[in-house]
């Protein structure tokens, strides 16, 4: 039931926002930018993404090798890839996440490593992009006045890490291992050993570093070459901080698919630097719908994995 009423608040959330933007954008000049979009930086954007997805498979073969687990890059790509299919066209079903998780369960056999392995992974990739933002955030304090959402957006940032901190400091106190070894409760048990785990292994600086390099091949030179793709001249600091903050409110579960999420970060905080509402919307769009066409690759894994 509960499941239903989040799903059905989705909905509502989802076609809430498309109205919103189908009575905010001036559709007619969204399809003027997108006759005229430069074709080289559009295969340049395709070049960056898919060598996203190679840095991400290659963070979280990393981090699955702490654990003394082992998938070769390949596997890890169009996992990552399949997931991305999963997330596309199956937005109600089990999500990329989790079927990262099942694959690499039923690979080795060691289904709460493998979950913490994806856990970890989503963890260090917010991590790393929320402190980039932060440090960031100079550049865009200039604009926060009168922009409520900025505000609130740096606001939650920092309480993040406050509270990450604070878990963090517990979680590598003595006592709380001791806690957890005396748990009744088994399978919780397990899981919180296993994400102990990671406060014992010096792998942050290592997974941090992979998922810098993924942000700014994967997310800020991509979406910067599509940007100019449609003729926007925007600089790449001011862009980088934006785009910071756009990647993790679109990645925010509040509609289906991020759906109406993705293209309102877009348009409100790209809007800061100067970027038209219509040209916000259509990187958008089309980085959603070159996403989707490209996750396609992953579709023969997919079935096969549907067979075994």
């Amino acid at each position: 039931m509960k499941k239903r009423l989040l799903f059905l608040l989705k909905i509502v959330v989802t076609a809430g926002l498309i109205l919103w933007l189908i009575d905010s954008v001036d559709w007619q000049s969204v399809l003027t930018e997108l006759k005229e979009v430069s074709y080289p930086l559009l295969f340049l954007y395709v070049i960056f993404q898919l060598l996203g997805n190679v840095i991400s498979a290659k963070k979280w073969q990393t981090i699955a090798h702490f654990k003394g687990l082992s998938f070769s890059l390949k596997e890890g790509f169009f996992t990552y890839l399949t997931g991305s299919f999963i997330n596309n066209f199956l937005p109600s079903t089990i999500g990329g996440d989790t079927y990262r998780a099942l694959w690499l369960a039923k690979k080795s056999e060691a289904k709460a490593a493998s979950i913490s392995t994806v856990i970890f992974d989503r963890f260090i990739g917010l991590w790393t992009i929320a402190l980039l933002s932060l440090i960031c955030s100079p550049i865009l304090l200039p604009y926060a006045k009168g922009h409520p959402a900025l505000l609130i957006t740096y606001g939650v940032l920092v309480l993040f890490f406050f509270v990450d901190l604070l878990i963090t400091y517990v979680y590598c106190k003595q006592w709380f291992h001791q806690f957890v070894s005396h748990l009744p409760f088994f399978k919780l048990r397990r899981f919180l050993e296993e994400i102990i785990f990671y406060t014992k292994k010096h792998i942050w600086f290592t997974t941090s570093m992979w998922s810098i390099l993924f942000i700014f091949v994967g997310l800020v030179l991509s979406n910067f070459t599509l940007f100019h793709a449609l003729g926007s001249t925007v600089h790449i600091l001011p862009f980088a901080s934006v785009m910071f903050l756009v990647a993790i409110v679109s990645s925010l579960p509040l509609s289906i698919n991020n759906i109406g999420i993705k293209e309102w970060a877009y348009i409100t905080f790209f809007g800061l630097i100067g970027v038209s509402i219509e040209t916000a919307v259509t990187v958008a769009l089309l980085s959603r719908f070159i996403q989707m066409l490209l996750s396609f690759i992953a579709l023969p894994h997919y079935l096969a994995s549907r067979r075994k």
